[in-house]
């Protein structure tokens, strides 16, 4: 099972019986500490103390959560409760804002909990907020995701993009 399923099974269910791996059935009954992940995934991946994490010079926050790095995981992103995973190697191929959205997406699962589309919109919500996405990024972050096809956890692209210029829209954001 690959690394950014492993963590969204677990973030989204933390327990379905038989859907792990042995040496991973015990994380589901039981979300890893960020030492727990980076003991497991070994390599080069290392943990990033909370508001120290950052992206193209500018520092990252998710509350009092801190970032692993794990330039393993196959995928720009991911969360476990209590922390982020961020894959560098991968985030070095996007631009800033698109960056910047990752990370907010995740630290989204992290307030909202494992919804897609409540991820999307707070990121693009932050974002818009904060000051560091524009229309302009937001467009960037849909020229990103726009050939994603959907799966069990996604949408498509398309839609998500749809979803996420309302949400950034949304004029009781302030």
């Amino acid at each position: 099972m690959n690394r950014s399923v492993w963590a969204a099974l677990i973030f989204a269910t933390f327990a379905i019986p038989g859907t792990l791996t042995a040496s991973r059935s015990a994380f589901a009954q039981n979300p890893p500490t960020p030492e727990e992940y980076t003991a497991q995934v070994g390599g080069t991946s290392r943990i990033v103390a909370p508001g120290r994490f950052k992206l193209d010079g500018r520092r990252q926050i998710c509350g009092r959560r801190p970032t692993v790095i794990d330039n393993q995981l196959d995928d720009y992103g991911a969360a476990y409760p209590g922390f982020l995973i961020m894959n560098q190697r991968l985030l070095k191929r996007v631009s800033t804002p698109v960056k910047q959205w990752i990370y907010a997406h995740e630290c989204g699962h992290q307030f909202r909990g494992p919804d897609e589309e409540t991820a999307d919109c707070f990121a693009v919500q932050r974002g818009r907020r904060q000051g560091w996405l524009s229309k302009a990024g937001l467009e960037e972050v849909c020229q990103f995701i726009a050939p994603a096809k959907g799966d069990s956890m996604h949408l498509s692209g398309s839609f998500r993009c749809e979803y996420m210029r309302r949400c950034y829209a949304d004029p009781r954001v302030r």
